[in-house]
């Protein structure tokens, strides 16, 4: 037990002193990832910005695990808890890039050594329903998808009397990074199912998802289901629980960082609200059947935004298919329609006409650089 403790007083002290190392240094670029799942969202940014700025990029993670090896950065780990707050009260640097939402909300609070916070998407969805209405308000740079995201963000800057924020046009990162990693895609009797995270549940997922499954087995179908990292980290016993009733040659219980694999073999995918069903549909090309029987409101002033339709619900509507409890015994039928009516002849000219920057974005990231960077 000594021995223990003592090793985590030493681990505690060797990062207190690479935390105070950065703010010596006073790094221009700082990356934070909260984990490993997150690190593919921005890794086209850290690959430009680690080309151009060779040991100028820091990449700060809460995960032990969460590191880039093939890429002149400086990986640090810092943990959680004091270690994170100290982390953020202290850091000095003129640009902190996050996928963090309600930056200043919670315990993870802005300092003025900070020159510019900047946020990128792990999203493709809207900013109006499954964020916290406060969820970018803190933010000094906002790297946009589309114009959709735009138009909600200065509208949520009109209802709340805020400051106007730098919004940069430059596209879903992870969207070209996803197109540079697809070799092929395959198509075999394996369904995809990848819930949402829901702050209104309470083992944060629509448990509905578990009856689902069992039909879906009992169907013949191979599941490979991928609950959202926030489900895991916050309901770890319903997932175990999860593992154990399913166990069997036709259940695979996914929770690699990297969802590429998942996306190539599916050939179909059933989620509620996940943003995986943007990039899956836009990229693989293949149908998205959505359980409509409960939505995922995070917003407590969604009402204010009834005017702007959230783009996951365009595209649910102009491409998805859906159902719901009733139907869920009709499940395999309901597969094997979208299978065969799908059409995917629109897709390619959907992502031109709604997000920015179709395939180059880390071309318009470089030509912009002096208005996105300090």
């Amino acid at each position: 037990m000594f021995k223990d403790l003592s090793n985590k007083f030493k681990n505690f002290i060797h990062i207190f002193k690479q935390i105070n190392n950065i703010n010596e240094k006073k790094p221009r670029f700082i990356f934070y990832s909260e984990n490993k799942a997150y690190l593919k969202y921005g890794y086209l940014i850290i690959e430009y910005l680690s080309k151009k700025y060779p040991g100028e990029v820091y990449y700060i993670s809460s995960d032990i695990d969460d590191n880039i090896s093939d890429l002149n950065v400086i990986n640090i780990y810092i943990g959680k808890g004091f270690l994170l707050q100290y982390f953020f009260k202290s850091v000095v640097t003129d640009n902190l890039f996050m996928t963090l939402t309600d930056l200043n909300n919670n315990i993870i609070k802005k300092n003025k050594a900070v020159k510019n916070y900047i946020y990128f998407f792990h999203g493709a969805v809207s900013t109006t329903r499954i964020y916290t209405s406060t969820a970018f308000d803190n933010y000094d740079t906002i790297l946009c998808n589309g114009e959709y995201q735009i138009k909600e963000i200065k509208q949520r800057e009109e209802l709340g009397n805020l400051n106007e924020k730098k919004l940069i046009k430059s596209g879903f990162f992870y969207f070209d990074y996803l197109k540079a990693k697809i070799d092929e895609v395959n198509v075999n009797n394996e369904i995809l199912v990848a819930p949402s995270w829901n702050k209104n549940r309470l083992n944060f997922i629509n448990e509905d998802f578990e009856e689902i499954i069992a039909n879906l087995l009992n169907s013949g179908l191979k599941v490979r289901f991928r609950p959202h990292p926030e489900t895991i980290k916050r309901s770890q016993n319903l997932m175990n629980s999860y593992k154990e009733k399913f166990k069997n040659k036709n259940f695979l219980f996914d929770d690699k960082s990297e969802n590429l694999e998942a996306m190539q073999n599916a050939k179909c995918l059933i989620t509620d609200n996940s943003g995986i069903s943007i990039e899956y549909m836009m990229f693989f090309k293949k149908p998205v059947i959505f359980y409509s029987d409960f939505d995922k409101v995070h917003n407590e002033n969604f009402e204010k935004f009834k005017s702007l339709i959230p783009i996951e619900d365009i595209i649910k509507d102009k491409f998805g298919y859906e159902f719901n409890k009733h139907q869920i015994q009709e499940i395999k039928k309901i597969i094997d329609k979208a299978v065969e009516s799908f059409d995917k002849k629109e897709i390619d000219n959907f992502l031109k006409n709604n997000f920015y920057n179709y395939k180059n974005k880390i071309d318009y990231f470089d030509k912009n650089f002096s208005k996105i960077c300090i």
